[in-house]
Order: C-alpha cells, then structure tokens, then sequence
C-alpha cells in the first residue's frame, strides 16, 4: 500500500487540525514523502537521538494523534524529538540517519540510504523552524 506523509509546522493542534481531511497545503511548507513506517520512524529517531531505550519510547506513547484514527490521520510529533532534532548538528544527523537504516535493515524494510539522509536532515531542519518560532511539528499521512 503506498502512502503520502507530510511533516509540516503548525502553531496549535487546532490549525494543524484543519489540514488533516485535504492535507498540508501549500502555506505550511510541508516536507514530502512516501512508503516509510512512520509510527517506527519517530520511535526509532527518539530513541537514537536523545540516547533513550527504544522500549522506554514506546512505553510513553510515542506521537499523539491529533485527527483521524484511519487514513487521513494526523499526528503531533513529540516535543523531546522535535527538540532533539531541531539541536542536532550535521554530524548527529547523519549519525542518527546510519542508526535508522539499520533500525529498518533489521526490520526487513530496505530504505534508499541517500533518501534516509534526506529524511532525517530535513526533519531536522523543519523541527528547527518548529522550535525557532514556538510552533509544534506535525505529520499528516493519507
């Protein structure tokens, strides 16, 4: 099944809400992408990133979701992530992009390593904006 995922900034639950049915439109810049576990991805990124056991990432939840409980559906990316990533430096990212494709290596699940890099860099740079402006991070997925 193929699926668009969307990471976008939004100042409240409330706005990012109304982007959940039509998607992130233009005016939240979305950062784009396709055919990757998201759920696994930010759980995965938290844990390498702030040095946590993945267990004890998913024992607190992992993303909130904001709208949708099926396809479209909305989701708040937590703040100790948006936080870590919006810190990292490049050598981090890179860094926390080699952990995840092994993460998803072990998992059976064959990622582009030039579009991981990708990935994970832009998360970064948008969970930057996030923090620069006091915003939250969101992921639309349909």
């Amino acid at each position: 099944m193929s699926s668009i995922i969307k990471f976008f900034v939004a100042p409240d639950d409330e706005v990012a809400a109304g982007a959940a049915e039509e998607g992130p439109g233009a005016k939240f810049e979305p950062i784009t992408y396709g055919n990757f576990d998201v759920w696994s991805t930010l759980e995965e990124l938290e844990s390498i990133l702030t040095g946590r056991d993945l267990e004890e990432v998913l024992d607190q939840g992992g993303p909130e979701i904001i709208s949708g409980a099926g396809e479209p559906m909305l989701l708040r990316v937590p703040t100790v992530l948006v936080e870590a990533l919006s810190t990292a430096d490049s050598e981090t990212v890179s860094g926390a992009a080699e952990q995840w494709l092994s993460l998803r290596a072990g998992e059976g699940e064959a990622l582009d390593e030039e579009l991981a890099h990708e990935i994970v860099s832009e998360l970064a740079a948008t969970a930057a904006r996030a923090q620069r402006t006091t915003q939250s991070l969101y992921c639309w997925v349909a």
